[in-house]
């Protein structure tokens, strides 16, 4: 029974798939030949219509024979139409609808192929371009070949007003297969242009997909050279460059392409044995420039060691192309120089281009962010900060402090780093004072600072004015009474020491002030500050550390401690330096009696010690580095090389970290903090 079932079940599937398929059309049943007869023959008459009709009336008219022909083949004719008629007249929407209708209800119309087309190109319209290029790339091999330069062209510019740079190579690879003359020249350069905004992930998926012999491989194969070239990865920049030139040796790319191997080749060739040295050698920075070379020199004596220079101007340009030719004509393994600051981060980013371990000079921070190939041997605003800091609060114990600077970039940004300094260790900038660097008078300044320039808001001024004036009702007295009180008064020093990041031409004068405003400074003299406490009758009084920076030692005469001179205002005061040329420590002697062996009558300054340890940095490592990117990992390395500026360690961003130079005024004048002065408590503490 269940076998004579499934008999009868397989016997009415067959029987009626065999049936012809039925539609209705205007009521009436009929199969699907005598509909299309019919509707073949309405076509004809609306189609009539149609051509007198705007094209968006005459797709409605399309629209709504097929809709009562549907099932029919003509209806798929009608849709076909609509969707042309729609897609001219800039209704992407309907026009795509139209099309889609036909793809999705009538597959298998010989027009399906063409339909898919024009949805295409109505998704580019319509702005879903990504859709419309996917619809063109699968169905442009059944494509009537008469058709494909259109479809090309409608795909290129459809990929490249969309930014789809991948897909606009792609197409303009076909199409430039598909003309010929003047149009594919014309169809080649707007290629090139697209290969010029490829990603390299894409240059490199694109080469492995098109045909070898592809119009288009050509400047992909120079567009991955450059891109190789700029990463540095010179082995398959050489091996791009070559395909180039070597594949397409009349090319336009050829001549590039031979430039850029023979760059790699310089880039790639060292001469181990030779430092270079890019300095201003001309303009107004020329004196800095001949002092460097002179410490060079001095570094590189003996051993068979070359030193090549080249003038920056003190220049940006100037710098680049000092470093190319030192790097692609001389060889150097590395470079010292970069001093202005001008120059200094376009040295510093050139030198990381041509992958170049290059020491920079200049006191700017930050360089060193250019690349792992640059380094810096220069005292910086952050390192004497850091150092003062370390000493006052970490071996002084002193928590408060006031900061007078100038307005320009010396200034600022040491008072900025030291203030920072300051509060990431829990201290406090009680004060602070700005002024122009050419300021002549400070003594507002200094009262201000210290609460005797407006009275009125100090309490205990407040109180003697009223104690006065009960006790003298005599005018002239009472004025008299006042001012000898006002003198007397005595100043508000709420902070353990000051800090004056300028030059000694002002602190010459914003010492004095200090004095003449009774803020004592002389902490290492405790008789001198015990007589005052008596003079004064100021049982509290606490004498106030003087603190500054490099830029002290800029003119000798304000150490003078003779009768009369600046120095008697600093006693006692602490500043720091990279470098000090009285030193005691051994390395830093043996340098200066060298230096002036070499060069008589002349005193080494910090720049000629940075740029022999720069050098000598360099040196040292020359037995163990052949090559620059072994020079540049030996002088990361560094650790505790004996300089004439210190014992240097490289830190992790290529600075030195290195103990600075402590200085103080005596009765005797400038003289270095011995180490035991500097390991513990000592004068100025609060």
């Amino acid at each position: 029974m269940r076998v004579l079932g499934r008999r009868f079940l397989l016997l009415l599937v067959l029987s009626l798939a065999g049936c012809p398929k039925r539609v209705v059309v205007n009521g009436q049943e009929m199969d699907v030949s005598q509909a299309d007869e019919v509707a073949r023959v309405e076509l004809a008459r609306v189609r009539q219509e149609v051509a007198a009709l705007p094209p968006e009336p005459g797709a409605d008219r399309l629209l709504a024979f097929a809709q009562r022909f549907r099932g029919v083949p003509s209806a798929a004719d009608a849709l076909h139409q609509a969707g042309d008629l729609l897609l001219a007249a800039g209704k992407a929407d309907r026009a795509a609808q139209a099309y889609g209708t036909l793809v999705s209800e009538y597959p298998l119309h010989p027009r399906a192929t063409e339909a898919k087309y024009g949805l295409a190109l109505a998704d580019v319209q319509r702005g879903h371009a990504a859709d419309g290029l996917r619809t063109l790339a699968s169905i442009y091999p059944q494509l009537d070949p008469s058709r494909r330069p259109e479809a090309a062209a409608r795909a290129a510019a459809a990929a490249e007003a969309a930014g789809a740079w991948p897909d606009a190579v792609r197409w303009l690879g076909e199409l430039a297969d598909l003309t010929q003359g003047e149009e594919r020249r014309a169809v080649l350069a707007r290629g090139a242009d697209a290969v010029d905004r490829l990603a390299l992930a894409d240059v490199d998926r694109l080469r492995q997909e098109l045909p070898r012999d592809a119009p288009l491989q050509e400047p992909l194969a120079m567009k991955a050279a450059r891109i190789h070239l700029h990463l540095r990865d010179y082995p398959r920049a050489q091996e791009a460059a070559r395909e180039v030139f070597l594949r397409w040796p009349a090319g336009p790319y050829a001549k590039d392409a031979r430039a850029i191997v023979d760059r790699i080749a310089r880039l790639t060739f060292v001469r181990p044995n030779v430092i270079g040295v890019a300095v201003p050698l001309s303009g107004d920075y020329q004196p800095w420039g001949v002092a460097i070379v002179r410490a060079v020199q001095l570094a590189a004596e003996g051993g068979g060691v070359r030193v090549a220079v080249r003038d920056t101007r003190g220049e940006p340009d100037g710098a680049a192309q000092a470093l190319e030719a030192l790097a692609l004509e001389e060889g150097a393994i590395a470079v010292v120089g970069g001093v202005t600051n001008a120059e200094a981060e376009r040295a510093a980013a050139t030198a990381e281009e041509l992958q170049l371990p290059f020491i920079s000079l200049s006191k700017q921070e930050g360089l060193t962010e250019a690349g792992p190939h640059v380094f810096q041997n220069m005292l910086t605003a952050s390192a004497q900060a850091k150092a003062l800091a370390d000493f006052a609060m970490g071996r002084r114990g002193m928590r408060r402090f006031a900061v007078m600077y100038p307005s320009i970039t010396y200034g600022t940004e040491l008072a900025n780093a030291f203030w920072d300094e300051v509060e990431g260790r829990g201290g406090e900038v009680r004060g602070a004072e700005t002024y122009a660097p050419d300021r002549t008078t400070f003594t507002p300044l200094v009262k201000d600072m210290v609460g005797k320039l407006h009275l009125d808001e100090r309490g205990d001024w407040q109180e003697q004015q009223r104690d006065i004036a009960k006790a003298e009702k005599d005018p002239f007295r009472r004025k008299k009474a006042l001012e000898k009180a006002r003198d007397r008064l005595a100043p508000v020093v709420d902070f353990d020491a000051i800090f004056i990041p300028d030059f000694a031409r002002n602190v010459k004068l914003i010492a004095p002030a200090l004095a003449v405003e009774d803020v004592v400074t002389q902490t290492c003299l405790p008789d001198d500050v015990e007589r005052i406490r008596k003079t004064t009758g100021r049982a509290d009084l606490r004498p106030v550390q003087l603190l500054g920076a490099n830029g002290w030692s800029s003119d000798p005469s304000l150490f003078d401690t003779a009768p009369g001179g600046a120095g008697r205002y600093v006693r006692c005061a602490i500043f720091v330096d990279g470098f000090y040329a009285g030193s005691s420590r051994p390395a830093t002697k043996a340098f200066v009696e060298a230096f002036e062996r070499r060069h008589a009558g002349q005193v080494p300054t910090i720049l000629e010690a940075s740029a022999f340890d720069a050098a000598g940095m360099a040196r040292a490592q020359l037995g163990k580095a052949q090559t620059r990117d072994q020079m540049r990992d030996a002088l990361a390395a560094v650790r505790g090389y004996v300089g004439a500026t210190g014992d240097i360690t490289m830190g992790p961003r290529r600075t030195p970290e290195k103990p600075l130079f402590f200085l103080t005024v005596d009765k005797d004048g400038l003289r270095e903090l011995t180490p035991e002065e500097l390991a513990g408590p000592g004068p100025g503490q609060p």
